[in-house]
C-alpha cells in the first residue's frame, strides 16, 4: 500500500498532529506514506520532513494545486488518498479524476456541523453554504468518510442521504502508549493553591472568555494557566484585568508539550462552544486531571461517557462552570484516576492507528 495525505499546511493543530502520528505508525508497519501540502509551511513541517517526503504543491498560488497534485498522483501511484477539510477534498477529487487514478479516497471530518452555523452574519451564512455543499460533494464521492466521533457521524447521517456503512468513526490517536505508565497522586482538598489549566487556540470557539468570567466566582486559592495563542489574546488579557484576576491567571503561550503542562495541573477545564473530538480533553484523561467541560457538540459527552468521568456544564454558562470547578476544589466531586486511565486507553496511538490500518486494508481488498 502507498498512502498519500493531502493537507492545506502542517501548522500546529489537531488534524495535522493526527496525520503525522498516523504516518509514523503506518511507516513502522511497512506502509509507504507521502504528504502533499498546498502551502509548504507550518510549525510541524520539520517533524513532517523527518517522517516522510513532503510535496510543495502550490508555492506561487492556488492555481498550481491541482496540476501539481495530478503530477504527484501519476508519478507515485498511491493506493489510498486521505484528505480533510471540504475544500481540500473537492480539489483532491478533481486531481484524482484528471490523473485517472484508481486510488481509494478517504475523507475525514474533524469538526461538528455547529462550526458551520456558528456565525449568523452574511459571511457566516456564505461560509455555511460553501462548506455544506462541498461537504455533501465529498461525502457522496469518497470511498469512505471517517468521523472522529459518533456525534459527528450522527450529524452527517441526519443531514445527508448516505449509506450508514460508508461513514466510519475512528477516534484520533491522541495518547502515546507509554504515557499511561505514569500515575498521579490523589488530589488533596485544601491544597494551596489549586492548579487549574486550560489549553487551546485563543479564539472565540474555545470559550476562554467564559472561563475567565467563571473564575471570578471561584473561591481561592487557585492559579489558572491558559496555554495557547491566537487573535483573542489581548482581549482575554484585558478581561482578566477588568475582573481583577490578572495576578491569578497566566497566559503561557503556545506549547509543544501539552502533557507536561497538564501533569502540573489538578483540574483541566474545557470551556469550548463547539468541538469535534477535543484532543486536549483526551490528553487530560491520560494525565488523570479532574475534568470540567462544557457540554458542547460533539466530543466532550462522548469522551467523558455522559459525565461519568468529569462534570459537564451548559455551553457559555459561566456560573455553572464556576460551581463545577468549586466542587472539585472543595472535594465534593472527584473521579478515580484508574477510571480516567482506562478510558484514555481507547485513544492510544496503538489502538487508534491499528483501526486506521484495518480500514485501509479493507478498502484495498
Amino acid at each position: 500500500m502507498k498512502v498519500l495525505f493531502v493537507l492545506p499546511n502542517i501548522a500546529i493543530g489537531g488534524v495535522e498532529r493526527v496525520r503525522l502520528t498516523l504516518i509514523e505508525y503506518l511507516a513502522s508497519h511497512g506502509i509507504e506514506c507521502r504528504l502533499a501540502l498546498r502551502r509548504y509551511q507550518g510549525e510541524l513541517l520539520e517533524r513532517g520532513l523527518k517522517l516522510t517526503t513532503v510535496d510543495d504543491l502550490a508555492p506561487r498560488g492556488l492555481h498550481q494545486f491541482i496540476p501539481s497534485l495530478v503530477k504527484v498522483i501519476r508519478r507515485e501511484q498511491p493506493t489510498h488518498v486521505i484528505t480533510a477539510f471540504p475544500d481540500m477534498g473537492l480539489l483532491t477529487w478533481l486531481a484524482l479524476k484528471i490523473s485517472g487514478s484508481r486510488a481509494k479516497w478517504i475523507h475525514s471530518v474533524h469538526d461538528t456541523q455547529a462550526n458551520l452555523t456558528s456565525r449568523s452574519d452574511r459571511l457566516g451564512r456564505f461560509r455555511y453554504m460553501i462548506k455544506s455543499r462541498s461537504g455533501d460533494f465529498c461525502y457522496r464521492r469518497a470511498d469512505a468518510v471517517v468521523t472522529v466521533s459518533e456525534g459527528i457521524r450522527r450529524e452527517i447521517l441526519a443531514k445527508y442521504v448516505l449509506a450508514p456503512s460508508k461513514i466510519v468513526t475512528l477516534h484520533n490517536p491522541a495518547i502515546p502508549d507509554e504515557l499511561l505508565c505514569w500515575k498521579r497522586l490523589p488530589l488533596e482538598s485544601g491544597a494551596s493553591p489549586c492548579r487549574i489549566v486550560a489549553l487551546g487556540r485563543l479564539v472565540h470557539q474555545k470559550g476562554f472568555d467564559v472561563l475567565i468570567r467563571a473564575m471570578a466566582n471561584v473561591p481561592g486559592p487557585w492559579q489558572l494557566d491558559i496555554w495557547g495563542d491566537g487573535i483573542e489574546r489581548s482581549k482575554l488579557f484585558a478581561l482578566a484585568g477588568e475582573l481583577g484576576l490578572r495576578d491569578k491567571i497566566r497566559f503561557c503561550g503556545s506549547t509543544m508539550e501539552p502533557f507536561a503542562a497538564m501533569r502540573e495541573a489538578d483540574i483541566f477545564v474545557l470551556p469550548s462552544r463547539h468541538e469535534g473530538l477535543p484532543g486536549v480533553l483526551i490528553e487530560a484523561l491520560a494525565c488523570q486531571c479532574q475534568i470540567v467541560a462544557a457540554d458542547c457538540p460533539q466530543g466532550p459527552r462522548e469522551i467523558l461517557q455522559e459525565g461519568k468521568l468529569g462534570q459537564l456544564v451548559p455551553v457559555e454558562d459561566a456560573n455553572a462552570l464556576a460551581v463545577a470547578i468549586t466542587r472539585v476544589i472543595e472535594g465534593k466531586h472527584r473521579v478515580n484516576s484508574n477510571l480516567l486511565l482506562e478510558r484514555a486507553y481507547d485513544f492510544t496511538r496503538s489502538v487508534c492507528c491499528a483501526r486506521w490500518e484495518s480500514l485501509l486494508r479493507d478498502l484495498a481488498d
